[in-house]
């Protein structure tokens, strides 16, 4: 039976392999530096460093020339530029390029130099990629579906007045389906082009109602004439002028004519001679009566606590029409009072 050798000769033994081995690498590159030894042509010279650790000399990744990392080996280095450009790849990608010319190339590194600080192969990719050392440029094929705009189509009706408008019916997007070839630079789309368009659903167009009647005080002229005509000089409508609120800007918009404080139930004046075009309940200014002077001169008497005159009927200057209230949006009695002429608001006070 063959003897095992004990323990501490195993321990020897291993120790001189390993002495031997690092003899036999500084061996092979010295023997190398003199020229007397024949090698692989792609053997790499061991380098013995400052801090007495024996490694291959590192390969740097370049990009047109410039060094952008160092990795261990030229294999590595080729696996950085592999994994830099594969980080923008997807399933949409056709086609994929590095625009700068990449190589590997070795470090220059001699016995006794200090060790260089190496990366791995993920941390090289990584740092290329964040100060973006290189251009990848990736071209995509994508297809998506994309709304289609309707169109808005106007139609006229003398059911609404000039100025308003109402949908008759409303428009509906269509679809399309849209195959578009992108080309990004490290994952940033810098030109779309379109190969393919393919509608799924047509859209639908808006049809908006637009009104051709004229308002009210124009319309009573225009198709009865002003059966009463005033002298153009307005009188006071109530006993006294007491402004409470003026004419212009109020509460963050205008306010279209002035409030004459009064006691609820004083009587209100016609301020010229001319047609009652409207008496009736009008939504914020409560009771209303509208006088159509003539001369395109048309008078308003809000919040009336009683109407006194009919639609269609003459009244002379002074008449008395309606009551003093505080009905509608109002903040206690008053008549509020409003001259418009051819149709624009103006300061009842300039014509009183």
């Amino acid at each position: 039976m063959k003897e095992l050798p004990s323990r501490s000769r195993r321990f020897l033994k291993a120790k001189k392999k390993i002495v031997m081995g690092s003899a036999a690498v500084l061996l092979a590159a010295a023997s190398i530096a003199v020229g007397t030894a024949i090698v692989p042509s792609d053997f790499e010279v061991p380098v013995l460093l400052a801090n007495g650790e024996v490694i291959t000399p590192p390969w740097y990744v370049t990009a047109n020339g410039q060094q952008v990392a160092l990795v261990d080996s030229k294999e590595d280095a080729r696996e950085v530029v592999k994994k830099v450009a594969q980080q923008y790849k997807n399933s949409e990608t056709v086609k994929i390029e590095i625009e700068e010319q990449t190589s590997a190339k070795e470090m220059n590194l001699e016995n006794g130099d200090q060790k260089p600080e190496i990366l791995s192969v993920e941390e090289a990719a990584a740092e290329i990629a964040s100060k973006q050392e290189l251009t990848v440029k990736t071209t995509e094929v994508i297809t998506e579906d994309e709304p289609i705009d309707y169109k808005e189509v106007k139609e006229k009706t003398d059911k609404l007045y000039v100025g308003q408008t109402k949908v008759k019916k409303e428009g509906r997007s269509g679809l399309k389906k849209v195959t578009k070839e992108v080309t990004k630079e490290n994952g940033e789309a810098v030109r779309t082009d379109v190969l393919k368009e393919e509608t799924i659903q047509e859209p639908e167009n808006q049809i908006v109602l637009t009104g051709t009647k004229e308002k009210e005080e124009a319309l009573y002229t225009a198709s009865r004439g002003t059966e009463k005509r005033g002298s153009g000089q307005l009188a006071a409508p109530v006993s006294s002028i007491r402004v409470t609120s003026s004419f212009g800007p109020r509460w963050g918009r205008t306010h279209l004519g002035v409030d004459l404080g009064m006691p609820t139930g004083s009587p209100i004046s016609a301020a010229d001679a001319g047609t009652v075009i409207f008496a009736g309940y009008s939504g914020s200014y409560g009771n209303l009566v509208k006088v159509d002077h003539g001369n395109g001169i048309v008078t308003y008497y809000a919040h009336c606590s009683e109407i006194l005159a009919k639609q269609g009927q003459t009244v002379e200057k002074g008449a008395v029409i309606a009551k003093v209230g505080s009905t509608g949006n109002s903040t206690g009695p008053h008549l509020h009072f409003e001259v418009r002429v051819n149709g624009r608001n103006e300061n009842p006070l300039n014509y009183l």
